[in-house]
């Protein structure tokens, strides 16, 4: 037994020092944007690129995949000024690439517009240009796009509860009162006929 013991705990040391460490999420993709989208209304948004201890890499795209009802109007602007439709495009960035590696967080404003309703999924992935099989990041975003604003829910609901509210409960029907002075008047009532056929079968 102590044998196997000892053999478990050298296999343990030496999975342990030849096991290779992997870097936790090296690069990873994230979409911020406040409220409902809308047909036809412009919404604002961020799209955040995040390295952790990432790995250099100088020729990445994002590349860029839409599905749904119809291909929406993603626009970003560069550094130079110059605005781009992504979704159109397909990608995001120069058609050399550029360059990524170590800690850091890219933030690219966009502005979107969706010309029909219904569900979309929007898949970035960081891919080499010189090798668009490389894949070293990617993430799917689930989008609904509404005909009109929905109304809040919430709000017409608790609207409705306080102009409804009642604050003293309408008095109707019999009261407790009412109640004991009839059972009172009952009870006399019984009570005198009572003594009356006492007396009757008295005098019999």
């Amino acid at each position: 037994m102590k044998k196997f013991i000892s053999f478990i705990m050298i296999f343990a040391i030496i999975f342990c020092s030849v096991s290779p460490v992997f870097a936790v999420d090296e690069y990873s993709f994230d979409l911020q944007y406040t409220g409902t989208i809308v047909k036809n209304v412009e919404k604002e948004g961020v799209v955040l690129l995040t390295g952790v201890n990432g790995t250099p890499h100088q020729t990445v795209q994002i590349k860029v995949d839409i599905t749904g009802p119809a291909t929406p109007k993603i626009l970003a602007t560069d550094s130079a000024g110059t605005e781009y439709d992504i979704a159109q495009l397909g990608y995001w960035g120069p058609p050399s690439g550029f360059a990524v590696g170590g800690d850091f967080v890219n933030r690219t404003p966009i502005k979107a517009t969706f010309v029909e309703e219904g569900s979309y999924t929007i898949k970035l992935s960081l891919i080499d240009v010189n090798n668009p099989a490389s894949v070293f990041a990617t993430k799917t975003f689930n989008i609904e796009v509404y005909e009109d604003m929905p109304p809040v829910v919430e709000n017409v609901i608790g609207n409705a509860v306080m102009e409804n509210t009642v604050e003293e409960l309408p008095k109707t029907g019999t009261s407790v009162v009412e109640y004991a002075l009839y059972i009172i008047s009952i009870a006399l009532i019984i009570s005198i006929v009572g003594i009356y056929l006492n007396k009757r079968k008295i005098r019999a």
